[in-house]
């Protein structure tokens, strides 16, 4: 497909052309303004997570302009937290798209694209701790064992909503920042993290805090899948993107980009060596695909 591509000073703002547009001399059919896409701010970030996603979303819109023809990506003028973000994506003028980990009140809120991005790979989580406390972890063989020492988590996370259900101690803090201070000053023990958060956020502060490491003995497993949420009354813009990503799937281009993007983190991480904590994550609503296997990323098979 040819593509015609445009990049703003302001944020990313990619304008993809179905070949009809590329070619003047060809017949041209009936005009439609292409589809417009506000990604929220965050996706201008330089982690693996959002560089993943954005090349997923890109994937699945190209996928789809056969089919639905050209679109308009672009990022939001301002980053925001998750609360400010939900309001903003339910009025739907800063901002229409966000690949958020589900809550029930984003999927009650917006309309979720219930294809788990990264593969429920979020749902892995390894914990930032005080290196010098690693013997504490290592002897840890039990989920109830773990649920005794006090954990940080953000207040709007689902994440931390998943962990309170299950009886951890359970710590909250309003931003990430906010809680790795927390963690440098002993107000809870350890913090999960997404794979890649975990990677990042351990370079990003351990200016601030040398002891800060990777724990290295086990991982947390929920069901804690990301999707894409658009906001609501914008119907074709779901139906394009649910669309685009089952195009994925269906030829193979979902699960190599997925392997390309996540393989060489999943093995620094040493995932396959890890003992795995199991938690069901009671906050998921009755619509989450659980059973439809090829969804989801399993480590250990």
């Amino acid at each position: 497909m040819n593509k015609a591509r445009r990049t703003f000073a302001a944020g990313l703002c990619v304008l993809a052309l179905p070949p009809w547009q590329a070619h003047a001399q060809e017949p041209v059919p009936h005009y439609r303004a292409p589809d417009l896409y506000t990604l929220d701010f965050n996706f201008s970030r330089i982690d693996t997570r959002d560089r993943y996603t954005l090349h997923l979303l890109t994937a699945a819109l190209d996928a789809s302009s056969a089919r639905f023809g050209p679109y308009l990506l672009r990022t939001a003028a301002l980053g925001m937290e998750r609360d400010r973000l939900l309001r903003e994506m339910i009025n739907g003028q800063l901002v229409n798209l966000s690949a958020q980990i589900s809550s029930l009140e984003w999927e009650r809120e917006l309309v979720p694209v219930r294809i788990p991005v990264d593969k429920g790979l979020a749902g892995y989580r390894i914990s930032l701790i005080d290196g010098r406390r690693q013997a504490q972890f290592s002897a840890i063989h039990t989920l109830e064992q773990l649920k005794s020492i006090p954990l940080g988590a953000g207040r709007q996370w689902s994440s931390a909503a998943a962990f309170q259900r299950a009886g951890f101690r359970v710590v909250v803090g309003n931003t990430t920042a906010g809680l790795h201070s927390m963690l440098a000053a002993d107000r809870f023990t350890h913090f999960p993290r997404g794979i890649e958060e975990a990677i990042y956020e351990r370079e990003q502060y351990m200016h601030a805090f040398p002891h800060l490491a990777l724990e290295e003995s086990f991982v947390i497993h929920m069901p804690l899948p990301r999707y894409f949420f658009v906001a609501p009354g914008q119907a074709r813009l779901v139906e394009r993107l649910e669309y685009g990503l089952r195009a994925l799937l269906a030829d193979g281009r979902f699960e190599r980009l997925f392997h390309d993007f996540y393989d060489a983190m999943i093995e620094q991480i040493r995932l396959r060596q890890r003992r795995v904590f199991r938690m069901d994550n009671p906050t998921l609503p009755p619509q989450t695909p659980l059973d439809h296997k090829t969804y989801w990323y399993d480590p250990l098979k």
